[in-house]
């Protein structure tokens, strides 16, 4: 005989029941795409100061315990100050960074279509200090330009990527290309490149920020002792207008032409190359800048059905989530230590951003939703069907 007996509940567990279930509509209803609040931590006060040096320069400074004085000086002499003599700015930066090791200095030297953008690690002992800041005074005001060393960055080649962005930009100075092309590398001589470096690496045209376990009047002894008065004239400051919106593409690579840095919802860019990102890594990289900002994209057919998906909103907000959380924490990690701080706050000298950035940064990352990631979704599919 089988037996019929149903199950039996008391009167507690229908009443837990019914309560879990009432829990689990809340939830399910308060969590849908882009209605979730998320908690991101805030971001921290910074106490700085700026001044201009006698000479010029814009300075910024913040006071941090740290084995090291941490220093950034971005001169207005990145690429598109080229003109004509197309590569000027890429051999001046190369051929500080080669003297640079010669005189043991502790520099990181780069070059992009706005700054030659220089690093310095100064030491705290008194002796060491004294020689380290004149030896970057001496370099900075007179190189050497060792012509066997010009030699040698003349025969650099262009890639597949500068060549597109090029063709991206047309006629405009950030067209680049950035390290110049055959013909003109060797039509720039020795003295052409000190008069470009006379006019462009000058204290009038210099951002900087100085960071380290210093008072403000120390900071200020060194930057005057480091930037003496110049008696060259600086170079007057070209008035350009943006690109507009190009794109050129090779295969399966594209480079796009957007607005400058003040123009972009940097938390939505971010964002977007994040999450592209990690379908696969390297394929989509921001690079900004004051009148334009450059997006280089590989696999460009893969990042365009990816957009597709997030526009007719195919995506899982929950990735959403996790790279906001992520990104909040790769941007307070620039405010951790002396050489990431100094690097920080440089970047908000030369770009004329407020010392509250990073809030600002990290309420529009927590103020994303489904309506705005997927409006910066399409102004990237639409570049990348434009063309020229």
């Amino acid at each position: 005989m089988k037996n019929t007996q149903q199950p039996k509940f008391n009167r507690l567990s229908l009443n837990i029941l019914m309560l879990v279930s009432v829990v689990l509509i809340v939830i399910l209803s308060s969590t849908g795409p882009g209605t979730e609040k998320l908690s991101l931590p805030d971001a921290p006060n910074l106490n700085v100061n700026t001044w201009q040096s006698d000479s010029g320069a814009i300075i910024w400074y913040t006071p941090q315990i740290s084995d090291s004085i941490e220093v950034q000086f971005w001169y207005k002499a990145g690429y598109r100050y080229d003109q004509t003599l197309k590569g000027s700015a890429y051999l001046l930066a190369q051929l500080l960074k080669y003297e640079s090791k010669q005189r043991s200095l502790n520099m990181k030297i780069s070059l992009d279509q706005d700054f030659i953008k220089i690093g310095l690690s100064l030491n705290t002992n008194p002796s060491t200090l004294k020689r380290q800041l004149s030896q970057t005074s001496a370099l900075l005001y007179h190189p050497v330009l060792a012509n066997n060393w010009l030699t040698q960055l003349r025969k650099n080649k262009n890639s597949l990527t500068d060549q597109l962005r090029s063709q991206a930009y047309g006629e405009h100075p950030y067209a680049g290309p950035k390290q110049g092309s055959t013909h003109s590398l060797q039509s720039i001589s020795r003295q052409q490149l000190q008069s470009f470096h006379h006019q462009y690496l000058h204290p009038r045209r210099l951002y900087m920020s100085v960071v380290g376990n210093v008072d403000q009047q120390t900071a200020q002894v060194i930057t005057e002792t480091v930037l003496p008065m110049s008696k060259y004239l600086s170079a007057s400051e070209l008035q350009l207008k943006p690109q507009g919106i190009h794109q050129a593409q090779s295969a399966d690579i594209s480079v796009v032409v957007q607005p400058g840095i003040k123009q972009l919802n940097e938390a939505s860019h971010h964002l977007l190359s994040h999450v592209l990102n990690q379908q696969a890594p390297k394929q989509v990289n921001y690079q900004f800048g004051q009148l334009n900002s450059t997006v280089y994209v590989q696999g460009r057919n893969q990042v365009i059905g990816q957009l597709k998906q997030i526009e007719q909103g195919e995506f899982d907000w929950d990735i959403m989530l996790r790279a906001k959380r992520q990104i909040a924490h790769t941007w307070l990690k620039q405010l951790q230590g002396a050489q990431a701080l100094s690097r920080y706050l440089v970047h908000l000298n030369a770009y004329g951003l407020p010392v509250n950035q990073m809030a600002n940064n990290l309420n529009h990352l927590k103020d994303i939703d489904m309506d705005s990631w997927q409006q910066t979704s399409q102004q990237l599919l639409l570049a990348l069907n434009h063309s020229l």
